[in-house]
């Protein structure tokens, strides 16, 4: 990694002590892009060619997908996993930005479709949609009771299509080897909460892709194990160990299934970085001095709009006459960015060229903690004693790494 490349990234893209979405060129929204580019297809914009410069001839890219394992998870592991530092003597890291919010709902919903949560909708792990007054979790679709919407199609959840058709069309076969079927790919399902299904699934993607191929593959144990212990725990350091060595696993695999390495590219990955919070200190909104549940706006069932966002991405659906008063007690009140709706929109937090999807589901006012999760304690206490968590701007949680090496130089 060229420290020059990551210090200019952070200097141009620093907010104070946030770190903004570099969606104009290195972004987490521009590698569908880059790897369809790298197939001779186009989904979409792509990284900067000097991302990928030294590759040529490739017809087969493998994209592992480390949830929750940004920059700042990679350098504090690379001393304990000597396959990371294998991975950068072999190629090259290259720091990116996540999307805002830095969470995995919004942020795979832009791998799947190439477009930013401004396009798609997705505005966090949980979305209010006003025309089908439902409230729900975007993955898994599911309301807070654990019951399905039932006023909205899971296929409306996000406005926008997969790229996989276009690749399709473009002669290019995708296979996804994870835990969530997926009907427009060759999937190739595991256990999450096995860890060990893995490698037989990936086996079976290696063996069976056709090139021109794009193989997917989603870990997302590190995440879970960090809401549970934090990033500084023993417990996220053996999954993540653990998560590593499936990793080279799998690259030994296609290293005997693939007859010229030179034409395969391996890409690492995550959809966002990870911070610790402090759950003795995280913030409840439903208790003093906000007390916020009775100046949300309402289902048509009276029942308070607590769910939109995220605990890091609080989206705030407020009754007209309080919003001026909720952002006066939370400017005073919070170590946070809180912005109105209007501002968001103007500074293109969540991208640019919203659709009237994303405009309607977007909060009155949205809350950016600077290292604290901020959450409803009345009603999903859980949220607020987690530890490791994501979804906003902090520097931890925006920067991820784009690591690429050939298969050929992994295997020498």
């Amino acid at each position: 990694m060229q420290l020059s490349d990551l210090s200019a990234l952070r200097e141009r893209q620093r907010d104070g002590e946030y770190l903004l979405p570099a969606y104009e060129d290195w972004c987490f929204s521009r590698i569908p892009g880059t790897v369809a580019d790298l197939l001779g297809a186009d989904v979409g914009p792509r990284l900067p060619e000097s991302a990928t410069d030294e590759y040529d001839d490739i017809s087969r890219v493998v994209v592992f997908l480390v949830d929750g394992f940004g920059l700042a998870q990679w350098d504090g592991e690379r001393d304990r996993i000597p396959f990371l530092r294998d991975f950068e003597r072999a190629g090259r890291v290259t720091p990116i930005t996540s999307v805002y919010p830095s969470e995995t709902a919004a942020a795979m919903n832009t791998f799947h479709s190439a477009t930013l949560p401004s396009e798609h909708g997705v505005v966090g792990w949980n979305v209010y949609e006003p025309e089908a007054d439902e409230m729900f979790e975007a993955l898994p679709f599911l309301r807070k009771d654990g019951t399905e919407p039932e006023r909205i199609d899971i296929e409306d959840v996000a406005n926008a299509d997969p790229i996989y058709p276009e690749l399709e069309a473009a002669g290019v076969e995708t296979h996804h080897v994870t835990p969530f079927p997926s009907e427009s790919t060759v999937p190739h399902t595991y256990d999450a909460d096995d860890l060990s299904t893995f490698s037989d699934a990936f086996d079976e993607a290696a063996e069976e892709a056709s090139d021109p191929s794009y193989i997917f593959a989603y870990l997302p144990q590190t995440d879970a194990t960090a809401h549970a212990e934090g990033v500084d725990s023993e417990a996220y350091r053996e999954i993540a160990a653990e998560t590593f060595d499936r990793v080279a696993s799998a690259i030994d695999t296609l290293a005997s299934e693939t007859d010229d390495h030179g034409e395969t590219l391996v890409c690492l990955t995550a959809d966002h970085g990870l911070i610790d919070t402090d759950p003795e200190r995280n913030v409840d909104l439903s208790a003093p001095p906000f007390d916020l549940v009775s100046d949300l706006k309402t289902l048509s069932d009276g029942t308070p709009i607590r769910f939109s966002g995220s605990a890091r991405n609080v989206n705030l659906h407020l009754r007209p006459d309080r919003i001026d008063d909720v952002y006066d007690t939370l400017t005073a009140e919070l170590d946070a960015k809180v912005l109105r709706k209007q501002e968001v929109l103007d500074t293109e937090l969540f991208g640019p060229n919203p659709s009237p999807v994303f405009e309607r589901r977007l909060g009155d006012l949205v809350v950016v903690p600077r290292e604290l999760s901020v959450w409803y304690g009345d009603e999903a206490r859980d949220k607020l004693d987690y530890v490791g968590m994501h979804g906003g701007l902090h520097p931890d949680e925006m920067l991820i790494p784009f690591a690429t090496a050939t298969l050929e130089s992994l295997a020498d």
